[in-house]
Order: structure tokens, then C-alpha cells, then sequence
């Protein structure tokens, strides 16, 4: 048995497998090992030190980084513009803080300029001669009366203008000249008043142009796409008379002859929500930056929308103001409307009443007054510009100050222009203005010019040699930036004690 368990352990033994010879080239030598680990773990602390480093740059470091150069860009620019080499030390310090003050007002939106002054100036000095084809010019493209028009605000540089033969047309305005057409141009035995374009909108960015038409249908078109059209949004049961972008978003209300305004985000492409309480069709709607549109109606109001409570605010004119046909924010508190009357209205979000008032500012058929029928402003400056049928556009300088006798609103210019001026769009620095021209109203027939034109205008409002007054803009600018600084308190406390008086 001993002998058959050692010959059964032998064979075992002999049937495992050898094992493979190898060859040491050295890769695991005790000495090397201590290397490549050593090494192993320099590289590890100084990337781990990099880690650290890179981390303290961000947090810390890199904004002083930033600030410190954005210094030195400001400080080059300013030493470039000054002419004065003996200026004091405080003083350049203070214009460049001023500057800087006034890039932060910039970006939260409540600085304001100062413009009306030299366009006016600008205005006088260009059309004071008879001839104003130098200055003006009017594109050919549209059949019929051209209804509304709408500009990339942040450039300026395309615009797009809709009319009631359906056809809506991209405008380079840089160049000036049509680029493309997004609605075709439809047969005249095709035509139908269901087609007809009432307003328009284009985002800050250029990226989205809205088109609302009498089906009560607002199409969105994507700028950037080939094909363009995104999508179709329905749910009014009127025609859409207005359209608006919320100021450097993609926040888009649109208002209808059916009492009800709706609110879309186009970053999701989809409906928010329904605004309700105009009793009557909405005639026109514009927001700024905070997140209220305000809107004018057929029912002889202006309402502001507060969407985050859910609330909003009504001004009534008074039983002598007669219904508005469009309204223009001029700031988040403050906004002007016109009325078919031709009354011009100054409104503060804070007070019920028109903080000022002006009558028949188009003149007057016998005893009635031209009704306003487009306004436009400069979003955060003092420039107003409006339109009738009285063959004259018309410029106003409008004044919000803190007492009752430094708000107003007074004329500072006009340029003749024949037609009914359905739509007006001011451009950046108001160095010109956008018109839709045509011989009829953009919501009926009920009168007529014969003599006008269906055109899309370009207009100038300042003068191409601008180095003068684009330096003297940055001081008004800057004068109104402190005079708004130094009278911060004065304004609180004076708001104060006249919301306790009206309550």
C-alpha cells in the first residue's frame, strides 16, 4: 500500500506542468523599484501641487487676474482718448471709476443716456434743406401696406419688416439691402385677410423672429437654420395685434383682439401661460428687462404684469382719454403711450395718473386730433419717436425726473415722411430708426393716402461724423450717472412719503 501511494504521488508529480523559463531584463530590480516609485511620487505631489495651484488661481487669483487687466485695458483706452498729458492723478482716477460705474449700470440696465439733445441737433442740421433723399431711403418688396417692422437691438445690423400681402422680408440693414424673404410673396388670387402680417419681433440676439398674422397663429422662425420656420404656436382666438421679447432673453408675449396676452419661452419652445383682465382687444404690449411686460388695450388701459405674483397693475386716463393704439417702455418704470386721439402719455408704474400730457401732437382733423398709430424709443434714454398720417415723423425728448416739474415731455424735431407710419424701430445709439410705410392703417381700410407708398424706410438720425458726439454722449451719460447717484436717497425718501400720501 506504501508502495502504490508513492508511485500515485510520482505520477501526479510528473503530469503538473512545468513552469515557462523567463528572462530578467531588469524591469523589477529592487534599486529601480525605489526609482519609479520615487518618481511615481514626485509627479504625483506636483501635479497635485498644479491641482492646488490651478484651483487657487480660480478661485482666487483669476479674478484679480481679470480685474487687473481689464484695468489696463480701460487705462490704455482713456490714455489714448486724453489729449490732457498734465492731468491730475484724482481726476483720472475718477473717470476711470466713473467708467466703471457706468459699464455696471450698463449691464443691469439703469443707465441712462442722454441722446435726445444731439439728435435733435443732428435732425436740425440734416434736414433742415428740402432734399431728405440723402438721408432717407425706402425699399421696394412689399405689395401692399407694410403693418410692422422689428431690429436686432443689440447690433443692429438685420431687421425684418411684414406686410398685409403676407410676405415677410430679412433686411441687412448694414449693407441695405433685402437678404431673403421668410414668407414668400403669396398670388393675388391666393390673398385673403387671413394671411395678413399685424406684428412682428426679433430677439436681442438675433437668433428668433416671431410673425403674428390675422389667423391668430404666431410662428417662430430660427435665423440660424436653413430652413427656418421652428414652430407654430396656436390658443388666441383673435388676431395677433402685437408682439414683444422680454430685453436680452428669449422670454416672447404676444397680445390679440381677444383679450388675452400669452407668454412663451422660446429657449423650451413652449407656451407659459395666459394673462387675462383686459376687457377689450390688446392694441400693443413691450417689456424691458424686468420680467413685466405692460400692455394698452381697447378698454381705455394700461396694465402692468407682475408674471412672479401673479398680479398686476391698471392706469386709467380718465374718462377724457380716449383708447391708446401703442405703448413704448422707456425704462422699467417708466413708459409713454399714444392714443387715437393724439394724445401722448407719460406714465410711472408707481402713480395711477399720466405723469405728463401732451394733445394733438399730429394735429388735428377739423376738431379731432391725428390719432398716434406707431411709437418707438430708445430703451433707457430720454428719445421718443412717433407717427401718424400727418406726413411727419416726430421726435420728443421726455424728461423723468423726481418732481412733477422735471417730468415732461417736449418736441425736439420732425422729418417728413408721406403714408400712414404703422411701425417705427429705433436703432442702437439712435443713429437711425426703422419705418413701415404705407397708403392704409395696419388693422382696416378705413382711410386712405393716395399719394404714399407700401415701403420699408431706413432714416437717419444722426450724422456719420460722430467723434465729437459720441464723446460728448459719454458725458451726458456720465453727468446724468452722477446726477442719478447723488440722488438716490432724495428719490427713495420722495417715493416714500408719496406712496404714504396715496395710501
Amino acid at each position: 500500500r506504501r508502495r502504490r501511494n508513492a508511485q500515485t504521488t510520482t505520477r501526479a508529480n510528473t503530469n503538473r506542468k512545468k513552469p515557462k523559463k523567463t528572462i530578467d531584463l531588469g524591469y523589477y530590480d529592487e534599486e529601480d523599484d525605489g526609482i519609479i516609485d520615487s518618481d511615481l511620487e514626485e509627479e504625483n505631489i506636483r501635479d497635485d501641487e498644479g491641482e492646488s495651484s490651478s484651483d487657487e488661481e480660480t478661485a482666487e487669483a483669476k479674478k484679480l487676474r481679470l480685474a487687473k487687466d481689464y484695468l489696463k485695458k480701460l487705462e490704455a483706452a482713456d490714455k489714448e482718448s486724453s489729449s490732457d498729458d498734465d492731468e491730475e492723478e484724482d481726476d483720472y482716477h475718477d473717470r476711470i471709476s466713473n467708467r466703471l460705474q457706468r459699464e455696471r449700470l450698463k449691464r443691469e440696465g439703469t443707465l441712462e443716456r442722454i441722446v435726445a439733445k444731439s439728435v435733435a441737433d443732428d435732425v436740425a442740421a440734416m434736414y433742415q434743406s428740402t432734399e431728405t433723399d440723402t438721408y432717407t431711403r425706402f425699399f421696394k418688396g412689399h405689395d401692399l401696406t407694410v403693418t410692422s417692422v422689428a431690429l436686432q437691438q443689440s447690433t443692429g445690423e438685420c431687421a425684418v419688416s411684414g406686410s398685409k400681402d403676407g410676405s415677410v422680408i430679412l433686411w441687412d440693414i448694414e449693407k441695405q439691402a433685402r437678404m431673403q424673404y421668410l414668407i414668400e410673396k403669396p398670388e393675388k388670387k391666393d390673398r385673403n385677410n387671413r394671411n395678413q402680417v399685424l406684428s412682428l419681433a426679433m430677439s436681442d440676439d438675433g437668433n428668433y423672429a416671431a410673425v403674428g398674422k390675422r389667423d391668430a397663429t404666431v410662428t417662430i422662425y430660427d435665423l440660424r437654420a436653413s430652413n427656418g420656420v421652428t414652430t407654430t404656436f396656436q390658443g388666441h382666438k383673435g388676431p395677433v395685434t402685437s408682439l414683444t421679447f422680454r430685453t436680452q432673453s428669449h422670454q416672447l408675449f404676444s397680445g390679440s383682439s381677444d383679450r388675452c396676452i400669452r407668454h412663451y419661452s422660446l429657449d423650451d419652445m413652449a407656451y407659459m401661460e395666459t394673462l387675462y383682465g383686459h376687457q377689450a382687444g390688446v392694441s400693443d404690449i413691450d417689456c424691458y428687462r424686468k420680467e413685466r411686460p405692460i400692455s394698452v388695450g381697447r378698454d381705455r388701459t394700461a396694465r402692468a404684469w407682475k408674471l412672479a405674483e401673479d398680479t398686476h397693475l391698471i392706469f386709467r386716463g380718465g374718462s377724457q382719454v380716449s383708447s391708446a393704439d401703442c405703448i413704448s417702455v422707456i425704462k422699467d418704470d417708466w413708459f409713454v403711450s399714444g392714443h387715437d386721439d393724439g394724445s401722448l402719455h407719460l406714465w410711472l408704474t408707481e402713480k395711477k395718473k399720466a405723469a405728463a400730457s401732451l394733445t394733438h401732437t399730429h394735429g388735428s382733423c377739423s376738431t379731432v386730433g391725428r390719432g398716434i398709430t406707431a411709437l418707438a424709443c430708445l430703451k433707457g434714454s430720454d428719445l421718443v419717436v412717433s407717427g401718424s398720417f400727418d406726413s411727419r415723423l416726430r421726435l420728443w425728448e421726455v424728461s423723468t425726473g423726481l418732481t412733477l416739474q422735471e417730468r415732461g415731455i417736449k418736441p425736439i424735431g420732425e422729418i417728413s415722411i408721406d403714408g400712414y407710419i404703422n411701425d417705427i424701430a429705433v436703432g442702437p445709439r439712435a443713429k437711425f430708426c426703422l419705418v413701415a410705410v404705407g397708403q392704409e392703417p395696419s388693422l382696416g381700410r378705413w382711410n386712405r393716402v393716395a399719394k404714399a407708398k407700401n415701403r420699408f424706410g431706413i432714416v437717419q438720425l444722426r450724422q456719420h461724423d460722430e467723434g465729437s458726439n459720441s464723446s460728448s454722449d459719454v458725458d451726458e451719460e456720465m453727468e446724468a450717472m452722477k446726477n442719478d447717484g447723488d440722488d438716490v436717497n432724495e428719490q427713495d425718501s420722495h417715493s416714500s412719503s408719496e406712496d404714504s400720501d396715496e395710501s
